[in-house]
């Protein structure tokens, strides 16, 4: 257990160009503080943007909060222990193998489970309405109107079952959709156990994805980007979907062979897609992906809220505690799993 009346110091960064509700300022920490006032108290702030504090030692850092940092920075920072990420996916900060081995990272993966499975379950009934083409048709002065089958009883595959994985399966299940789920282990989480409301109809290795994909009429994708995830959903898988199966991607644009897909929608073969995740970001203006036929295009907000900085401030406190009483950080990420 760590010595309860010990001071340590957090550095806290943040990155300009992020709308302000993920901004870690101070004004931000105090409220967060009035939640958890015994755990602030031995905790002394700082506070950077822009990744200006790496440019000089972080000598007197215990922890630090943010998206991303420079390998050099952390592992030359001898006093510190623990960084934790504001976000779920830490791809940004390959390759992992290169932190110093003693450094703790966790994520924050969980804290926007309720937006991600309210994003999941719109998605889903957009796309059973094929609202993709009525928008198109709206934007055209055209009447076009489809009449499509409820959506109870259709199939949704899952392509990852962590966190919004797990957010997804809930919000299908609520819907009346079979639920089929592939992750790495074929396993189920110990948080969503078979059997519990919202838990997959299926349950299955990724290595089934081969099988499980032309049964689908929509494909939720939230696995997190590895080099073992990238290009998983290639232009020879998207070829083995059914005619006007539909696409839902939270995860990172890598998973999925757009150029494939957008040929796809463009010939009217899949029924639509909604895609909350490109690269690059934002999104050009110029972009030909914009007018793709029945595609959405939504900017990253699938998973995000005005309050997003407590959320993350929260989880942060939520392991600090575990600290100091010497239990096992909550989601910690696996250097060789990569996430």
């Amino acid at each position: 257990m760590s010595d309860p009346q010990r001071r340590y110091r957090l550095h806290l960064e943040s990155k300009s160009r992020q709308a302000p509700a993920f901004h870690l300022v101070p004004a931000a920490w105090r409220d967060a503080s009035l939640r958890h006032p015994e755990l602030a108290q031995l905790l002394d702030v700082s506070f950077g943007w822009n990744g200006e504090r790496f440019s000089a030692p972080l000598d007197d850092v215990d922890f630090l909060l943010a998206s991303r940092f420079p390998h050099d920075a952390v592992n030359d920072a001898r006093r510190l222990r623990w960084i934790h990420t504001t976000g779920a996916g830490v791809d940004q900060l390959w390759p992992l193998d290169r932190l110093r081995s003693d450094l703790i990272l966790t994520n924050s993966s969980g804290i926007h489970i309720d937006k991600a499975g309210e994003f999941a379950q719109m998605a889903l009934l957009m796309l059973n309405a094929q609202l993709p083409a009525v928008l198109r048709a709206q934007q055209q002065h055209r009447w076009d109107a489809r009449l499509t089958a409820p959506i109870r009883g259709k199939t949704v595959l899952l392509v990852g079952l962590g966190d919004l994985g797990q957010a997804a399966s809930r919000a299908a299940a609520a819907l009346g959709l079979r639920v089929v789920a592939l992750n790495r282990s074929g396993r189920a989480p110990a948080s969503l156990p078979p059997g519990t409301p919202g838990a997959p109809d299926v349950l299955a290795p990724v290595s089934e994805l081969d099988v499980w994909l032309p049964e689908a009429d929509f494909v939720i994708v939230t696995a997190p980007l590895t080099p073992a995830t990238r290009g998983l959903l290639s232009a020879d898988r998207l070829a083995t979907m059914r005619a006007g199966a539909s696409v839902v991607n939270l995860s990172r644009a890598s998973l999925i062979d757009y150029p494939a897909l957008f040929e796809r929608l463009r010939a009217g073969t899949c029924g639509g897609a909604v895609l909350d995740v490109f690269d690059p970001e934002p999104l050009p203006g110029d972009s030909a992906v914009w007018d793709v036929p029945g595609l959405i295009v939504t900017p990253h907000i699938s998973c995000d809220a005005p309050d997003y900085n407590q959320r993350v401030l929260d989880a942060w406190f939520g392991n600090f505690a575990r600290w100091l009483r010497g239990e096992q950080l909550a989601n910690v990420v696996s250097r060789e799993h990569g996430y």
